[in-house]
């Protein structure tokens, strides 16, 4: 109940922890007395067999994804907020809204954690793809809008967007032109011109931008904000994210695996043109 009404938003994840955490303390004095009724059964013949057996598939349920989260509390580094960056994080358009709780909250720009990230997640860095800024901006929004991220600031991202033209898809219904050893010219792309400011002179396209989402994850919905940077240098665009969870100090891995999964789909996207 405590998973269903937190994914409903109808109960805050710090309550929500609080209460798995006394159902994981009644299921551990549940898997005590189930075994406990076990050596009764063996050495005794007493009743009440199928009772422990009930009460230990109740208590493993419970404790099952307790302790493979408590598994990755260990194993991994107190971090809540990963980034591609760590010497030069995004920064964020919106600070990601905080509330105060029993859960603590450190500073994820200190060095420390910085550091603690390199020897945690020395894979999670930055792409490098060889093509202009808005092209790689395209990828980047199809992704987002695939994995439903709600956008809610941007930094130079309209000026480019408004710069694309998309190309027409072809109409099936039409005959396949005969080869002329020529290139078809309604195949090629379409070249736009940048806007007029009125004075005679053309405003560059932006070069670098910024745009923020609000996610969450599948199960458990818990609630990730997530920036992707784009920053265009001479014939590439290198493309840097921050993930950051809002409650807590631990982000038990999820937002490593969203930067990663994120990263993998846009080499998929753009495939052949990534560089380290």
């Amino acid at each position: 109940m405590a998973v269903f009404l937190h994914r409903i938003s109808m109960l805050a994840l710090p309550n929500a922890v609080a209460v798995l955490l006394l159902a994981a303390f009644l299921a551990c004095i549940t898997l005590g007395l189930a075994m406990i009724g076990f050596f009764m059964l063996w050495h005794i013949g007493a009743k009440g067999g199928h009772a422990s057996f009930g009460g230990l598939v109740m208590a493993l349920l419970v404790l099952a994804p307790v302790g493979i989260a408590a598994s990755r509390h260990i194993t991994l580094p107190n971090l809540y907020d990963i980034t591609t960056d760590v010497d030069d994080p995004p920064n964020w358009l919106e600070p990601p809204p905080f509330s105060a709780s029993w859960l603590p909250r450190s500073d994820a720009d200190d060095p420390a954690a910085r550091r603690a990230q390199l020897e945690a997640y020395p894979q999670i860095t930055g792409r490098r793809y060889e093509g202009a800024i808005d092209r790689v901006l395209l990828a980047v929004s199809e992704a987002a809008d695939e994995a439903k991220w709600e956008l809610v600031a941007n930094v130079g991202a309209d000026a480019l967007v408004d710069g694309l033209e998309e190309i027409p898809e072809p109409d099936p219904d039409a005959e396949a032109p005969a080869p002329t050893g020529e290139a078809d010219p309604a195949r090629a792309p379409v070249p736009v011109p940048r806007p007029d400011t009125g004075s005679g002179w053309f405003e560059p396209l932006p070069t670098y931008a910024l745009l923020q989402y609000r996610t969450q994850t599948l199960v458990l919905g818990i609630p990730q904000d997530v920036l992707v940077r784009l920053s265009e240098e001479e014939e590439t665009t290198y493309v840097d994210l921050r993930a950051a969870t809002r409650d807590g100090n631990h982000d038990l891995g999820l937002n490593a695996e969203l930067i990663n999964g994120f990263l993998r789909d846009l080499d998929v996207r753009l495939l052949g043109i990534a560089g380290g």
